[in-house]
């Protein structure tokens, strides 16, 4: 300021006035865009335009011509000066009364203001969001010498302010849309640069996470005061300068000297007539696109330990054990008969984890083609084979990072699989087929099988040091006829949960017959044959009472009695009476997977495996006593799409006894269901 300049009104700190023009960033850009446009032609104007914070002090002064800003200055108006307790004037009314009016010459009380017309509109924003709290509180005025008054002036100056709050509106929406994405949002422009600069107009928190710096107030200033400029950053640089569109595309950001991968699409806009152009970027990372997929296609663990039906003894045991072992991260595998609950148990110990808000993958390993397995476990990139995705596909590790992934039927597995797999077990890292790149996996591994699996080490058909791997922590589920005590409750159990599934009026009970018959089946096929046995039930029959004739019209043909057939039951001329129970020959019968008492302990160094363990050939299909005999064995091509839904229509639905029904391996069938088209 000139010497023989004096100040005609208090003035406040320089640090005061930067805090409130900090506050109005982004409507100080609105108004540098709008001056830049409309006060930059010679001679066309006398007027200065003051912007006011809402307490009155006059944050800065905009001229066309500088002496329009010399006279203000030699009558003591300065930027920083406080007009709040300077007597009545436009200003200070507007301020007061929220409404846009004028004053003119001796209008205004104090003696500065004597010469001049002020003009003056307030601005009042509100946030988008309830309780809708005030945002940007301020007032524009039009400061021009008495002689100059113009009515129109006052409509001049309500129209910019109303244009600005337009303006400010739309911007705030934007905004809100921007912060729901649940990305790191960077938004540059240069629509209210004064010279072109690129603008970082819009960010938040999310962005300063990824980069993993401090958050920084760059409102409206240069987007180079977070993004290193050229020569880094070529990609980003080149992205704004020809504001192009992309898509979850890879992007390394260098930030401050430090480089972060990140995953980036952008909305761009190029208006040449304003001129204006900017980009939108939404960043995230591999790991977060892959949680927030793991959430969508994540077979849900729905089980608990409460879900599980149980009063035997041993039973309980088995599950108390494997709760503690649900504390700890270290693989389990589950062994047990087809049909026992290894899946049940699986989604139980994962819900009991520390895991259990993170994804839980279940892929069993013997529905998948061998081909197929690889890339679904471990995922590929673009252009790992002929006919994968252009941007390659993420795989069940991947998906399950961070929570637990369940490989039923392990012992499936193909062989040259299990040593990828024994690399991602002991280091905890994959690579993608057609990759080079190691990415780290945090997950917990949950395998089960209903084969002898010591006998397959045997055969070098399972790895050894694959096994120790997954065993760390070994549960054994018995089959149903070692805990008897608890068909009963399963019984009972199915049918009220069936009952309520199909809306059946009244819940059937079973008759003491029905009972005693029940207890003294084997179920071979375990929790599921009994649970697939009182569907059909629950469904087929009337009445609220289920008799003997019940189940033993509906009880699979291998079925027998495991202490001799119950007197009721025995054949009888006696009209009404109940057939005969088949029998199963003893010389089918398949031992259970363990022998001696329950339950086993499976160790390495203990004595070799029992060898008298009798496996059932692939696709033998044991004549059930029925008097009939299925037919033979067929070759693949042979097969049918007809006889596929037949032998599935006759089995219930039962893939694994349809492909036996077929006499072809389960495999194979699998493969002709996706042939077909009938999965």
């Amino acid at each position: 300021m000139p010497a023989n300049y004096a100040f005609a009104f208090p003035r406040v700190e320089e640090q005061i006035t930067e805090q409130h023009r900090r506050k109005l960033a982004r409507l100080y850009t609105f108004l540098h865009r709008y001056l830049a446009k409309t006060m930059t032609y010679p001679n066309t104007s006398v007027y200065a335009l003051g912007l006011f914070s809402s307490d009155g002090i006059l944050l800065d002064l905009f001229a066309n011509e500088e002496f329009v800003l010399d006279q203000l200055h030699k009558n003591g108006i300065y930027a920083s000066s406080q007009w709040a307790d300077c007597g009545y004037n436009a200003v200070c009314e507007g301020l007061n009364t929220g409404k846009s009016t004028s004053s003119i010459g001796d209008e205004n009380e104090h003696p500065a203001l004597k010469n001049y017309a002020l003009y003056f509109s307030p601005i009042s924003m509100l946030s988008v969001y309830e309780p809708y709290e005030p945002m940007e509180q301020c007032g524009l005025a039009i400061i021009i010498p008495k002689e100059y008054a113009w009515p129109d002036y006052l409509t001049m100056i309500l129209t910019i302010a109303h244009d600005m709050m337009i303006t400010l509106q739309f911007n705030n929406i934007a905004t809100m849309y921007y912060e729901r994405s649940g990305k790191g949002i960077l938004s540059i422009d240069n629509i209210m640069s004064r010279h072109g600069e690129a603008l970082a107009t819009y960010y938040n928190q999310e962005l300063f996470d990824l980069l993993g710096i401090p958050a920084t107030d760059i409102y409206y200033r240069p987007a180079e005061l977070l993004i290193d400029p050229l020569p880094a950053n070529k990609a980003l640089w080149d992205i704004v300068a020809n504001h192009r569109t992309i898509y979850k595309q890879p992007l390394t950001v260098t930030c401050r000297g430090k480089d972060v991968d990140l995953i980036a699409s952008t909305d761009a806009f190029n208006q040449p007539s304003l001129p204006a152009h900017g980009v939108t970027f939404y960043f995230t990372t591999q790991q977060k696109m892959t949680e927030k997929l793991a959430k969508k296609v994540a077979n849900g663990a729905i089980k608990t330990f409460d879900d599980i039906i149980g009063q035997n003894e041993n039973f309980m045991a088995i599950l108390n054990r494997a709760q503690q072992m649900a504390r700890t991260d270290s693989n389990i595998l589950i062994l047990g008969e087809s049909g026992t609950g290894k899946d049940v148990l699986a989604q139980a110990i994962h819900n009991a984890s520390r895991r259990r808000d993170k994804p839980f993958i279940a892929i069993n390993c013997g529905a998948m083609p061998k081909d197929l397995i690889e890339s679904e476990l471990f995922g590929y990139d673009s252009g790992a084979f002929t006919g994968a995705r252009k941007n390659g596909n993420i795989g069940k590790f991947e998906l399950a990072s961070g929570g637990t992934i369940f490989l039923d039927e392990i012992g499936e597995m193909p062989l040259d699989l299990q040593a990828k797999l024994l690399r991602v077990v002991e280091q905890k890292q994959l690579m993608r087929l057609g990759s080079s790149r190691v990415i780290d996996v945090d997950v917990k591994i949950i395998a089960a099988t209903n084969v002898n699996i010591w006998s397959m080490i045997e055969q070098k058909q399972f790895r050894a040091d694959l096994f120790y791997r997954l065993s760390t922590m070994q549960v054994n589920l018995p089959p149903l006829r070692e805990r008897k005590d608890d068909i009963l409750p399963l019984a009972k159990y199915f049918i009220q949960k069936i009952s309520d599934r199909i809306g059946k009026e009244s819940c059937m009970r079973l008759s003491p017959e029905a009972q005693e018959l029940l207890q003294s089946l084997d179920w071979f096929g375990n929790i599921r044959e009994l649970q697939n046995l009182i569907e059909c039930i629950v469904q087929l029959y009337p009445g609220d009472l289920i008799l003997p004739q019940h189940i033993l019209d509906n009880i699979s043909g291998y079925q027998t009695p495991a202490y001799g057939i119950p007197a009721y039951a025995q054949a009888s001329s006696t009209p009404g009476s109940y057939p005969q129970a088949s029998r199963t020959p003893a010389s089918a019968y398949v031992p259970p997977l363990t022998t001696g008492s329950y339950p086993p302990v499976m160790n390495p160094y203990s004595a070799p495996p029992d060898r008298s363990i009798v496996r059932q050939p692939e696709g033998y299909v044991q004549d059930s006593g029925t008097g009939y005999t299925p037919p033979a064995r067929k070759k693949p091509s042979e097969v049918t799409r007809e006889e596929v839904e037949s032998a599935l229509e006759a089995c219930g639905g039962n893939r694994s006894k349809a492909a036996e029904y077929l006499g072809i391996s389960r495999r194979t069938f699998y493969r002709k269901l996706e042939k077909m088209g009938l999965q």
